[in-house]
């Protein structure tokens, strides 16, 4: 039986949590049986980076496409909301959309994995049976979009996304044979907004980092996420504001990491004392091997946070929010508190005796649970149970 994957978000380089669930994917499924991939292109993609990613799994075979411009990109915002209305899609999925990709799906057979929300858009009107793997729901997280939205204009904004996106999450749900999700808060967010189960949990996971040797500074903190994420700016301003002042007084640093940095940004953190705004790093050993602890400070958002697990895969004890947590077990590698002065009295109150056993602890963690093996046996026996991979695995299991 034939094996299509489709992805919408070019997964070199791994410089957030989606490309580096989506690498996780396609390298476990290449080690069991061959399959074509088709690849939507980022703006900024290079023919190199294509060249990298058919490197790195051998056997499959590689077509990569760029995005359909919008018909109506003249108008502006305006113009691309209409056209994404009119195609049944949100803006950022139609975005993401190859007109030609789609049309190549009409020639395949057999099963076909869509991985990720914006993939959804490709299983209607072709001949494959699907199985989509989703890391959010967007019926929920759209809501919460609305109760986070400032201002008229953004609130307004928010409601028309929140509905595209819950009208086009259930059409792409009503076209697929099979739906996984990252965990089980997002299983039952599934089936409240939809009365649908999720056919398996599909945590993700992180490699562990090779030649990687902490030297936590006391008193070094680090925030690692997407600048670009609305969500985590909301909750590093609130931590700023509420629990950052009693840190720093008490002679803490907090050290920000991830991508998507403005000029803009940079300047309006420049306004809180004890910050050192790194924005994106190439190689992460270098910055998590300083940290003393991580921060985690999320209040909204979906599903198993890949930062969380990078942090505790690099043996930094983390302090989070529990939506930070989500589908991770309470371990002693990890505190959790729900308010900003919450988290900055537990980093307070942690002896560096409970840093160290909290650093082991998160490091063992991250190897029995979260780790690329682990992740892969999951992955290839739940897709092999639902009859997605042929003969390529045992059918039998739990």
């Amino acid at each position: 039986m034939d094996l299509t994957v489709v992805v919408t978000f070019f997964p070199l380089p791994q410089d957030r949590g989606d490309p580096i669930r989506v690498l996780m994917m396609l390298r476990a499924l290449a080690r069991v049986r061959p399959y074509t991939l088709f690849v939507v292109r980022r703006p900024e993609t290079t023919a190199a980076q294509v060249a990298e990613l058919c490197a790195l799994l051998p056997g499959v075979t590689v077509r990569d496409f760029t995005p359909t411009p919008y018909r109506l990109n003249r108008l502006g915002p305006l113009g691309r909301y209409q056209e994404s209305l009119l195609d049944g899609m949100p803006p950022w999925v139609r975005t993401r959309y190859s007109q030609e990709l789609h049309e190549a799906l009409h020639a395949r057979t057999g099963a076909g994995l869509a991985i990720g929300e914006a993939a959804g858009a490709y299983l209607r009107d072709t001949p494959l049976r699907w199985h989509w793997d989703k890391a959010n729901v967007l019926a929920a997280s759209s809501r919460q979009d609305v109760d986070e939205a400032t201002g008229m204009a953004h609130h307004l904004r928010a409601q028309y996304l929140a509905r595209i996106s819950t009208r086009f999450e259930e059409q792409s749900l009503a076209n697929c044979a099979t739906v996984s999700v990252t965990s089980d808060e997002e299983a039952a967010r599934l089936a409240q907004a939809y009365g649908r189960a999720a056919d398996f949990t599909l945590p993700s996971c992180v490699p562990l980092p090779e030649r990687h040797t902490p030297r936590p500074i006391d008193r070094r903190l680090v925030w690692l996420s997407s600048f670009s994420y609305h969500s985590n700016l909301l909750g590093l301003h609130r931590f700023l504001a509420e629990g950052w002042p009693q840190l720093r007084r008490a002679g803490y640093t907090l050290e920000l990491v991830g991508s998507g940095l403005t000029d803009s940004l940079r300047a309006g953190l420049a306004e809180h004392d004890g910050l050192e705004v790194t924005g994106w790093a190439e190689d992460l050993r270098p910055v998590l091997a300083r940290a003393r602890a991580a921060v985690v400070p999320l209040w909204s958002g979906a599903g198993v946070k890949l930062k969380t697990l990078t942090l505790l895969a690099h043996s930094v004890p983390v302090f989070s929010t529990p939506v930070g947590l989500e589908g991770v077990p309470q371990t002693e590698g990890v505190r959790s508190a729900d308010t900003a002065e919450g988290l900055a009295a537990a980093i307070l109150a942690a002896a560096p005796a409970q840093l160290d056993r909290m650093a082991a602890e998160a490091l063992r963690l991250i190897r029995e649970r979260f780790s690329e093996a682990h992740f892969a046996d999951q992955l290839v026996g739940s897709l092999g149970r639902h009859g997605l991979l042929g003969d390529a695995v045992p059918q039998e299991g739990p």
